[in-house]
């Protein structure tokens, strides 16, 4: 049974943040005008649109869990009696979430494109109003970091794992790499996938998905905040 769920979510994020956020940004304004302002415009319709992705996606996860018999209790585990250690976790996944995104990316952005693109891009999710921006910060980020783990290493990594009989390493791999593309096809991609496949490395030790979600939330909430007001 689970092949197929396995199947529909490693294959329905795709279609909906590549295929599907076009098309409605597209239908919404235009295509000459969604050509000037590719950028602007994907961040305007969607930061709504990837929350509204979030929690559907996790609602089918939930639905398989059930549908499986299996605990999304189990899935994330549990810290009790380490929390000293669950601390950690959190700050090191941040600190290497700030230095992947906000320090790395820009440049290695600058370098494959030209000087001051990744300035360009700022300027572009600059012109978002602010109370998207808001949005983005407290909602998005949010459902990004609880929905996305539920979807790419608590469910996905494991059934890789039972897919490829116990071959955790290839299991983090296809998830990661699943995960990248979901954040389109871009440099971003790439370091999507990079810090997909550390979430993965980390849940496959400690088996434990609240400190992997709560760094997930902050980091885009810094990650949000960082690009519009700073």
């Amino acid at each position: 049974m689970f092949r197929s769920h396995v199947l529909v979510l490693s294959v329905l994020p795709l279609i909906l943040n590549i295929l599907v956020t076009p098309i409605v940004v597209i239908s919404a304004v235009s295509l000459p005008e969604f050509l000037k302002s590719s950028t602007y415009y994907i961040y305007m319709y969607g930061l709504v649109l990837w929350s509204i992705y979030h929690v559907f996606l996790a609602g089918i996860t939930l639905k398989f869990f059930k549908a499986e018999k299996e605990s999304v209790r189990g899935i994330i585990g549990s810290a009790k009696g380490r929390l000293w250690l669950t601390i950690l976790m959190v700050v090191v996944l941040l600190g290497l979430s700030v230095l992947l995104f906000q320090i790395i990316e820009p440049r290695v952005t600058d370098l494959i494109y030209g000087p001051n693109m990744w300035k360009q891009i700022l300027n572009e999710y600059k012109r978002v109003p602010w109370a998207l921006a808001v949005y983005g910060i407290a909602v998005t980020s949010l459902t990004a970091g609880i929905c996305e783990e539920m979807v790419w290493r608590g469910y996905l990594q494991t059934r890789f794992e039972r897919l490829l009989r116990g071959k955790v390493s290839a299991a983090i791999l296809l998830q990661a790499v699943l995960f990248g593309f979901w954040h389109s096809i871009s440099v971003h991609t790439l370091f999507t996938a990079i810090f997909g496949l550390v979430y993965g490395v980390v849940y496959a030790k400690s088996r434990e998905l609240a400190p992997i979600m709560i760094s997930h939330w902050l980091g885009d909430v810094i990650g949000f905040s960082v690009m519009y007001f700073m």
